[in-house]
């Protein structure tokens, strides 16, 4: 389940409000559009109340008030994930964003010790879907090396990476495999768009997005921003550790889910076809042995 079943109103509200005391460092600075959407996605989409204003999203929230609101675990669990996520929204990281959220976690019981793993699967996988949004930018992306711009973490990425010999090899002999294979198909999808193979110098790494890619291939989602919504929710409901946390990552910039592109019917649809495929494609998936498979064959196997 992606989500407690009900949140009151004014459990969304002390929730918001934390959210945007982080957000505006209680009340001190502006928040950024990017965090603003974050906060609506998550008042519309997940809390399911629109009619919260902002008004009613208090920045000057204590830790008390978000302790004696939020009284059950599954909530305290859920709130301490998105107060978690918070500060990540916007980019360069501010520490006192971050301080701020590790306040309000602490005073709902929660450590940050148990954020850990949590936090670095949200890393990877924003990385994931930032490196998607760049390469559809076109070539040029991979020479920006202004330190002011939005993506100039992942930009230094790419810069500094330099790539592997053999594994691009092993990649490009995808193009020989059987028509309808999985990994004629990932090879194709690539081919298609003009993208770097994993193993090229303009490539990061292949456990960040190959898997990714290979749920695009594999439950023909395309690359709208609708597309991307499906398979970051087939992969929420595919992970056995970071549902949640991955479907959250769906409702960040530059996949915010205010966006008119973006279907709820859809990210719910994929959300359970992941949920109930007979393996998980996300965590640790060992895709090599399969690349000769018949897609098809799979699709039957796997139950998607």
């Amino acid at each position: 389940m992606i989500k407690p079943l009900t949140w009151t109103a004014d459990q969304s509200k002390v929730t918001l409000g934390a959210l945007r005391a982080i957000a505006t460092s209680c009340g001190t600075v502006d928040m950024s559009s990017a965090e603003k959407e974050l906060i609506d996605g998550v008042r519309i989409n997940i809390f399911d109340h629109p009619e919260i204003t902002d008004a009613e999203e208090n920045v000057h929230v204590q830790g008390d008030d978000l302790a004696a609101v939020l009284q059950d675990p599954e909530h305290k669990s859920r709130a301490a994930q998105l107060i978690a996520l918070m500060p990540y929204a916007a980019r360069p990281y501010d520490n006192d964003k971050l301080h701020t959220s590790e306040r309000f976690i602490e005073a709902i019981g929660e450590t940050m010790f148990e954020m850990e793993d949590f936090l670095g699967a949200r890393a990877k996988h924003s990385k994931t879907m930032e490196y998607c949004m760049l390469r559809k930018m076109g070539p040029q992306i991979f020479t920006n090396t202004d330190p002011d711009f939005v993506h100039a973490e992942m930009v230094k990425l790419l810069n500094d990476a330099e790539g592997n010999a053999e594994e691009l090899e092993r990649y490009k002999s995808l193009a020989g495999y059987p028509a309808g294979s999985l990994g004629k198909a990932y090879f194709d999808f690539y081919a298609k768009f003009g993208w770097p193979l994993p193993g090229d110098p303009k490539w990061i790494s292949e456990d960040i997005t190959v898997r990714h890619d290979l749920i695009h291939v594999l439950c023909d989602y395309d690359i709208t921003i609708d597309g991307e919504f499906c398979v970051s929710g087939f992969t929420a409901g595919n992970s056995e550790k970071f549902d949640w946390m991955i479907a959250m990552l769906g409702f960040t910039p530059p996949y915010v889910s205010t966006g008119e592109q973006y279907s709820p019917g859809d990210f719910t649809k994929a959300y359970a076809r992941g949920k109930t495929a007979t393996h998980s494609f996300v965590d640790e998936w060992d895709f090599w042995p399969r690349m000769m498979h018949p897609m098809e064959d799979l699709r039957t196997e796997y139950g998607i």
